[in-house]
Formats: structure tokens, sequence, C-alpha cells
């Protein structure tokens, strides 16, 4: 296991708390602005811009 390896993996449980808590920021905001939000919808949409620019930073 290589130096990276070991530090990623100590990152991975902050990594998966900041990706949770980003949806979570853009699904409040999304709920205060928009009354009759549908949450489910939301939440599947930010998800896909959050990919997109995932994506994005791949290439």
């Amino acid at each position: 296991m290589t130096a990276l390896d070991k530090e990623l993996e100590q990152l991975q449980s902050d990594i998966y708390s900041d990706v949770y808590n980003l949806v979570d920021k853009y699904l409040n905001i999304t709920s205060l602005d928009i009354p009759e939000n549908d949450e489910q919808e939301a939440k599947r949409r930010i998800v896909s811009i959050i990919k997109q620019a995932i994506n994005e930073i791949e290439e």
C-alpha cells in the first residue's frame, strides 16, 4: 500500500461526509426557495449536477 493509498483511505469518510453535506446544503436551499419542493426530485437533480462536475474534473 502506497502513502497515497493510506492517505486516501483516511480521507474517505471525510470525502463522503463532505458530499452528503453538499447535497444537503443545496437541498435545504431549494426547500427554502420553493416551499412546494419535491425533495426526492430535487435531490436527484442536485446529485446529477454534482456528477456532471465530477465528470468534468476527471477529463
